[in-house]
């Protein structure tokens, strides 16, 4: 039986697959589907399977042999895998500064810039590391994904270089842990147990919302940012907080306000005044 026509088999993910003839396995194992350490097996191997590596003809003598996986630098493909995580933090330090983090007058707002930044950046250096390791096949549309969504980048990019799912189930449980944090981290979210702190996203959203309505508040203006935000009294039998804070306004003054949160029958009401008033 002739090399062109010899039936082999390989492994992928504990399933055999196969019959491929060796052209085909070659093909597969330069477009990067088939890694050195794919296992396979043709009639003459008896009972034993080998890496691809060691299969003799599998690449050219000319050239060198693909850099091996494990050697493959993976640093910036962790530092994107960590970017959910680090921007929680850095979203609830934005928000306790009064920073706005969210959509503005149709415009992508700060959080959403940050993370698109950080994401590019990782993805940037992640792909020049798998070039310089000679898998330009590997490499190739990657990037293009980190546009579109992230974990299809981690994903696509762990599978042509085999680094399995690991890295792609990392992620995730990194966006839920940032997730998490968004929530508990002191003064950025509220966890539905007792009264909403002042600082709370709840607090702060209600402020924004009821700002322009306040009756004196004649030219209707809105909320810029919010600082000086403190706890001015808290009564657990009244149920009810008092907080006070400084508004940064649309009409470019400072007003001084007071916010007053209580619970009747399970509802939280809010109530924001100018504190003079």
């Amino acid at each position: 039986m002739t090399e062109a026509n010899t039936e082999w088999f390989y492994i992928i993910g504990g399933e055999r697959l196969g019959p491929v003839t060796f052209s085909d396995l070659k093909a597969r194992y330069e477009n990067g589907e088939l890694t050195e350490k794919t296992l396979v097996w043709t009639k003459s191997y008896a009972d034993d399977w080998k890496r691809i590596a060691e299969v003799p003809g599998m690449r050219e003598a000319s050239e060198p042999p693909l850099v091996p996986t494990g050697e493959i630098q993976n640093h910036w493909l962790y530092m994107l895998i960590l970017v959910p995580l680090v921007m929680s933090f850095v979203e609830a330090i934005l928000m306790r500064t009064g920073t706005d983090t969210f959509n503005t007058g149709g415009m992508p707002g700060l959080s959403f810039l940050l993370f698109f930044f950080a994401n590019t950046i990782c993805a940037l250096f992640d792909q020049n590391a798998v070039e310089r390791s000679g898998r330009k096949d590997a490499a190739d549309g990657l990037l293009v994904w980190i546009l579109l969504l992230v974990p299809a980048y981690i994903f696509l990019r762990s599978k042509r270089t085999g680094l399995g799912s690991g890295p792609l189930f990392a992620w995730i449980g990194m966006l839920v842990l940032g997730g998490f944090i968004s929530v508990a981290w002191p003064g950025s979210g509220y966890t539905m147990s007792g009264l909403p702190k002042c600082d709370s996203r709840a607090s702060m959203s209600m402020i924004e919302d009821l700002y322009p309505n306040i009756p004196i508040n004649f030219a209707n203006a809105e909320v810029v940012k919010i600082t000086d935000i403190k706890e001015v009294k808290y009564s657990e039998a009244l149920g009810q907080r008092e907080c006070s804070a400084t508004v940064q306004n649309t009409s470019g003054t400072a007003t001084p306000i007071a916010l007053t949160i209580s619970e009747t029958n399970n509802q939280f009401y809010f109530q924001v005044r100018f504190s003079n008033f």
